[in-house]
């Protein structure tokens, strides 16, 4: 049973991969973030809203609450000091720009990816085959997410090796949230995990929607090239739930 976990893991360090080049083209970079905004929009919708909705009917305002306290948040611990002005208007600098995005969307996947191992063990509680469809469905969204993360970590100004500590814990996510299931299922209850997997879409959609859609918006190379990433992202993740 551990054996495709190992599996799954490998597959959620996909992202790991763009660390084998020193450099990497920034046009490619911006495809990925393209493709990780309509992943992460459509994981928040269409994945975790609606199974947070099944837990407890509260979810709707843990998420709406999650998704207006990271705005509060970023507005307030938004670094200005080092914006660069130009003539008469200022731009923050963009790696500082994605610190934060980076630090939020690891926080809300690591969430939703830990319930995704308690799913995992719940299918195979039922059956190995509800287990091994559970682990198929949650491995198909795991490449894209993985790649934009690191994505978004590479164009963040912190060191490579926090950058890469951050993509392991990701990659492992899935793993300890199957094996801490027991103690989860057994000493949390349904509302307390529908609550928390609410404010992880709530981040999510967040960082979609407010972070992400503007730096796709202000391309010039490539733009539509993106923009058609980003409703791959949407559909495909879209369809990966439908098929579930």
């Amino acid at each position: 049973m551990f054996f495709p976990l190992i599996i799954l893991s490998f597959i959620s360090a996909t992202g790991l991969l763009l660390f084998l080049f020193k450099k990497v083209n920034q046009t490619a970079l911006n495809l990925l973030i393209g493709l990780g905004a309509g992943s992460m929009l459509s994981v928040s919708l269409v994945h975790i809203f609606p199974e947070a909705l099944e837990q407890t009917e509260y979810a709707v305002y843990a998420f709406i609450a999650w998704f207006l306290i990271i705005y509060l948040i970023e507005e307030i611990l938004t670094p200005h000091a080092h914006d660069h002005g130009h003539w008469d208007h200022i731009h923050e600098d963009p790696h500082e720009h994605y610190d934060h995005v980076a630090i939020v969307s690891f926080i809300a996947i690591f969430i939703h990816t830990l319930f995704d191992g308690l799913g995992i063990r719940a299918g195979f509680w039922i059956s190995e085959e509800i287990g091994y469809t559970v682990l198929a469905g949650v491995a198909l969204h795991q490449i894209p997410v993985s790649l934009s993360l690191a994505a978004i970590f590479r164009e963040s100004k912190f060191k490579k090796n926090i950058q890469l500590i951050f993509l392991s814990l990701f990659a492992i996510a899935a793993p300890i949230g199957f094996v801490i299931s027991d103690i989860i299922l057994s000493n949390v209850s349904m509302s307390f995990t529908g609550l928390a997997t609410a404010f992880a879409g709530g981040s999510l959609l967040y960082v979609a929607t407010a972070d992400l859609l503007p730096v796709i918006h202000s391309q010039t190379n490539k733009k539509y090239a993106t923009v058609t990433l980003f409703i791959i992202g949407c559909i495909a993740m879209s369809a990966v739930k439908l098929f579930e």
